[in-house]
């Protein structure tokens, strides 16, 4: 064993401290860069460059503690251990929950009543523990030469995200709008058009939409950009594909520039106020790292002081991002066992229908904004009693179909949820009629993906102008990046140069157009070279064609219920799409080796 280091003892406490915070931080990221998080798609550079940024940022508050603790009590040795002390608590305490959840379901989160009240008695155990380990430690030989080089690659890594930091829309001037109409884009989860009785199907799901189709635009065969709502919801607010943001599926995020690039910042500058209605985490701005873009999110103000802190140093860095995250896992840990607020489980929020707020609290809460907002307002709301595979209702008291794989994914009861989709736009949009402010809004209905995630059928896409202009078919294929641009289109502005859409106003999308979309894989699945990506289809006229890059399977098929098909001899051939595929990767810097 190495000779105790006969240094002073503030030097014990330093070291002591910032090599505690260092361990949090090294756990926490190795809890997420071996499973599907906001790292998977970072180079091992960027992901170590996260790693050591955090630590340094993380040793700030204990080291912070440590001054408030020795400068009034410096020939006291015992408050000098508390930070150290304090730091290893909740690195054991995330550990122990991590474990408990992941193998028994059972953690922090699921806690009620007076349970809570076991964790705060075995955190003051541990602490205890803790404290005792801490005071028996000397430094050791090379303690603070370890201690500087954490630090100074720290600062390193901080100074070198500072220097490539963004904090404004690049390059993109926007003009004042002449007209400033609200914007209501109202998303159902999974609607597929073939179950639409709106867009042909044979029963009555969905009178409304059939009825406001009369005065909208409307894409008779659009398709989504991705499987997955993340990625859907992302799309449309950037107005760009998964591939170029790198956001395939939660809980992939915006970095950098990206997170600055979206129609919600656009429109906030422009003097709109901007709220998410959606749901935790799988449809919320904050997750995704959309930044400067909403004013409300989830029923709550997207100012963060975290971020706020941290973006003058680290912008919208990965870095900043995981910060933040990090931080969050002990607070809303420390909040919920100590009574101050209930930790959310965003998984049961998504796929537990009377875990989740309500369709209808969603339309009520759309209409509040419209009675109560001076300002122009862009909402953004995603309906979810559409999702599958167990289908909601507005009534959380009601019993929560079978998680029997069996009866999962109930045609009865997905038909039930459109109609019930359908009466709360029917609602808005009486609403909207009777307070003066429908030829003073623009209203979208839409869709993340079809049912059961697929994205080679068609999806709703309709759009009901002031005083419905435009109204009619566009016949053409149509995507979910188009809307955007169309927005944008109408209220009189350029189409930025990285939305990677087109606007369907005016002349119809070429009929030859090809339409990207990507499924995400399973959580498990992630590795290189593809890592989130199952598979990349191509979409022209009728025809898909699909290349699984997981499993190198490469299937075709058309399109069910197509409006205008091509003629077939004028489809590109297989080969074409297929090298179009792999083109489309090797852009986005995947390796394609296996493919060629």
């Amino acid at each position: 064993m190495s000779k105790p280091n006969p240094k002073p003892q503030t030097a014990l406490y330093f070291n002591l401290t910032v090599l505690a915070a260092f361990f949090h931080a090294f756990m926490e990221w190795l809890f997420f860069v071996t499973q599907s998080s906001s790292l998977s798609t970072l180079s091992w550079f960027d992901k170590l460059k996260v790693f050591f940024v955090t630590g340094g940022v993380v040793s700030l508050l204990p080291l912070l503690l440590l001054l408030a603790l020795i400068i009034p009590a410096r020939k006291w040795k015992t408050p000098g251990y508390i930070p150290a002390a304090l730091m290893l608590s909740l690195t054991a305490l995330i550990l122990l929950d991590n474990f408990t959840y992941t193998v028994a379901q059972f953690g922090i989160v699921s806690t009620t009543g007076a349970w809570r009240i076991l964790y705060i008695a075995g955190l003051a155990v541990i602490f205890y523990g803790m404290f005792r380990f801490i005071r028996r430690q000397t430094l050791w030989k090379g303690a603070s030469y370890l201690t500087s080089s954490l630090l100074a690659i720290s600062a390193v890594g901080g100074i070198s995200i500072y220097a490539a930091r963004n904090s404004a829309l690049d390059g993109y001037s926007l003009a004042p709008f002449s007209d400033r109409p609200n914007i209501i884009i109202i998303g159902g989860d999974g609607l597929s058009a073939r179950y639409l009785s709106a867009y042909g199907f044979d029963e009555d799901t969905s009178p409304f939409l059939a009825e406001l189709m009369g005065s909208s635009l409307v894409a008779e065969n659009a398709f989504p950009n991705a499987s997955s709502t993340t990625a859907s919801t992302t799309s449309i607010l950037t107005g760009q594909e998964p591939a170029e943001v790198k956001v395939y599926r939660y809980p992939d995020i915006l970095s950098d520039e990206d997170s600055l690039k979206h129609l919600p910042g656009i429109l906030q500058n422009a003097g709109y106020q901007t709220v998410e209605i959606g749901a935790p985490s799988y449809v919320d701005a904050r997750k995704v790292n959309i930044a400067n873009g909403f004013d409300i999110v989830n029923g709550q103000s997207y100012e963060n002081p975290i971020l706020d802190a941290l973006q003058p140093a680290l912008g919208n860095s990965p870095s900043a991002y995981f910060i933040q995250i990090v931080v969050e896992r002990i607070s809303q840990r420390l909040m919920h066992i100590f009574f101050i607020s209930d930790m959310e489980n965003p998984f049961e929020a998504v796929n537990n229908p009377k875990a989740r707020i309500t369709d209808a609290e969603r339309k009520d809460q759309i209409v509040s904004l419209l009675e109560d907002s001076d300002e122009p307002l862009f909402i953004f709301a995603h309906f979810m009693n559409t999702h599958g595979p167990h289908f909601g209702s507005d009534d959380n008291n009601s019993t929560v179909e079978s998680p029997n794989a069996e009866e999962e994914w109930d045609v009865e009861l997905y038909k039930d949820a459109i109609r019930n989709f359908d009466g709360h736009v029917r609602e808005i949009y009486s609403r909207l009629a009777e307070s003066g402010e429908l030829e003073n809004t623009i209203l979208v209905i839409y869709t993340d993906h079809g049912y059961r995630y697929v994205v080679n059928a068609r999806i709703p896409i309709i759009i009901r102008f002031p005083n419905a202009d435009h109204a009619g078919p566009v016949a053409n294929n149509a995507q979910i990046v188009d809307i955007p641009v169309t927005l944008l289109d109408y209220l009189g502005a350029e189409k930025p140069e990285w939305m990677s859409g087109m606007s369907l106003i005016g002349e119809e999308p070429p009929a030859d157009r090809h339409i990207v979309s990507i499924t995400a894989g399973s959580p498990k699945k992630i590795k290189p070279p593809f890592y989130q990506i199952k598979s990349v289809q191509v979409l022209v006229c009728q025809k898909w064609y699909v290349l699984n890059v997981q499993d190198l399977e490469w299937k075709t098929g058309e399109v069910f219920g197509h409006t205008a098909p091509c003629d077939p001899s004028l489809l590109p051939p297989e080969d074409e799409i297929r090298q179009k595929i792999v083109d489309y990767l090797e852009h986005y810097e995947y390796d394609v080796s296996g493919l060629k």
